[in-house]
């Protein structure tokens, strides 16, 4: 035999209480809602006011868009109108009168035909680098200024011009 001494085993008279599960239920509506809101929120609502401040404030941002794309727009042609006036007053004293109101008319037409244009400005900037490096040296002579009005008229459409001749 073994050396193990076998223990009798001792039973238990009380009965055990069935094992059953607990039946599922629904948590009511407010429990189940506060739960699904995170922490922050808990009884928080943004309201009609934060509603009305966000709109106010993305109308305010539109309209502040508007604005400084028609004041860059109504500086950019400030400058080409300064640019344009730097030419006409560093013209060369010895052009023939012809010359010089060729040089205005065509000007004139140029800035009329970029007002037709849907995207002046590349032409615009075109036009006033070239100006600028023009007048890089403080004066203009004649070639600069033939090849000034060659510019000027490749943009031009050909033809008679409707646009009224003015003199500075």
């Amino acid at each position: 035999m073994s050396d193990e001494v076998r223990k009798p085993q001792v039973q238990d008279d009380e009965p055990r209480p069935p094992e059953t599960t607990p039946e599922p239920t629904l948590p009511d509506f407010a429990t189940a809602r506060a739960a699904s809101r995170p922490e922050w929120a808990s009884g928080s609502k943004p309201g009609r006011w934060a509603t009305i401040g966000c709109g106010l404030v993305l109308v305010i941002l539109i309209g502040a868009l508007f604005a400084g794309s028609t004041l860059l727009r109504r500086t950019v042609w400030s400058g080409f109108a300064g640019a344009r006036n730097r030419l006409v007053a560093n013209l060369p004293v010895d052009l023939p009168p012809g010359e010089r109101m060729r040089v205005t008319r065509n000007l004139d037409r140029f800035a009329t035909q970029l007002e037709t244009i849907e995207d002046p400005y590349p032409v615009m900037g075109e036009f006033q680098k070239r100006l600028r490096e023009v007048l890089a040296d403080g004066h203009i002579d004649r070639s600069e200024v033939d090849e000034l009005n060659a510019f000027l008229e490749s943009h031009l459409p050909a033809g008679p011009s409707t646009v009224p001749f003015s003199m500075p």
